[in-house]
């Protein structure tokens, strides 16, 4: 199989967990062929540019960059130096009113975009601009268009799930997916789990909520309202599409604070109020501490093989059984075990899109 040749935008947690996913696979011993993904090993996954607009990001190198601060993931592999010097991208809306405070804007020129990408010969453009940054995530679609490079879009912005962009990618014949990345054993896909779990056993649910206490660059991002309550109504949606027949005042999800010590990490608080037989209560009420980091790295592994596998086959627009899988505003939306089905489906040929 040929490499996969990956810019990645927005040096922050998820970049980190990404990167040291890769290295950490790369140097396991006894690596297995569950770490395959239609054909594509992380051996395959070239780095080959990044950007950011931190001035403790910009001109380091990659390896260093992804440690910078305000980064907290935490270092889980030694990272060789990848020879990729981080750009200087174009800001945009992507430093938000919170966040001000620990992004130093890098007075660097912005770079040329279009020629880099051309010059590295880039297949994926990786996404990873904060919630609320509407302008910036936009800009990076259109370049993914001129460049000819299949897109992932990790933040929230509508891309994937957006009729008018859907069609250019479908147009221009290059694969795209998204929106807002699904971390592998995040808050959203076990609340799911947990609903779907109940619903299909039969139980009634009343009301539910998973509310978010975190750390790191993109809870402080949260705090601003309107970028909070943007990610607070796709998580929602998401758990009301599983529970349709709940009103909008019965279901919650999202960050609620922002505490600096936790660093990388999240602490996420459920409860599940349901009913069983004879209207008897049956009540789940559980926290899930994680890591955003490492909790994302195996997700945008996953998703940056399957859309090249989409490029490679000439599929353009949403390639919807990665959407289903991988993201929380996906085009389509179903059980998350009918999710993994479809992705491994599509991964084999055995799939469409």
């Amino acid at each position: 199989m040929a490499e996969i040749r990956v810019a990645l935008v927005g040096i922050g947690n998820a970049a980190s967990g990404f990167v040291q996913y890769i290295e950490f696979l790369k140097q396991l011993e006894d690596r297995n062929k569950d770490f395959s993904i239609g054909g594509y090993d992380p051996d395959d996954i070239k780095f080959v540019l990044a950007f950011d607009v931190n001035e403790t990001k910009v001109g380091k190198d990659l390896s260093e960059a992804i440690f910078a601060e305000p980064n907290s993931c935490p270092k889980i592999v030694e990272v060789d130096p990848l020879e990729v010097t981080v750009q200087r991208g174009p800001t945009l809306d992507g430093i938000g009113p919170t966040t001000k405070g620990i992004i130093r804007e890098s007075t660097l020129p912005v770079a040329d975009v279009i020629d880099l990408i051309n010059e590295a010969r880039v297949d994926v453009i990786v996404n990873l601009t904060p919630t609320g940054s509407d302008r910036l995530s936009e800009f990076w679609a259109e370049t993914a268009l001129k460049t000819d490079c299949a897109f992932v879009q990790g933040s929230p912005t509508p891309i994937a799930s957006n009729n008018i962009w859907a069609r250019k990618f479908r147009k221009a014949v290059l694969p795209v997916v998204g929106d807002d990345l699904q971390s592998q054993l995040g808050g959203t896909r076990i609340h799911r789990g947990l609903l779907e779990l109940l619903v299909n056993y039969g139980a009634r649910i009343k009301s539910t909520y998973q509310l978010d206490v975190s750390g790191g660059t993109e809870g402080l991002n949260t705090l601003d309202y309107q970028r909070r309550m943007s990610k607070r109504s796709i998580k929602t949606e998401s758990i009301r599409r599983v529970v349709p027949y709940l009103g909008k005042n019965d279901v919650a999800s999202g960050t609620t604070d922002y505490l600096e010590f936790l660093g990388n990490q999240r602490f996420s608080y459920f409860w599940i109020d349901a009913r069983y037989f004879n209207n008897t209560p049956l009540q789940i009420d559980l926290t899930l501490k994680s890591y955003d980091g490492p909790n994302a790295a195996r997700t945008l592994y996953e998703a940056t093989c399957a859309v090249k596998i989409a490029l490679d086959r000439g599929i353009g627009g949403p390639v919807l059984s990665v959407c289903a899988y991988a993201f929380k505003s996906s085009p389509v939306i179903t059980t998350i075990f009918e999710a993994k089905r479809w992705f491994d489906e599509f991964i084999e040929g055995r799939r469409p899109r």
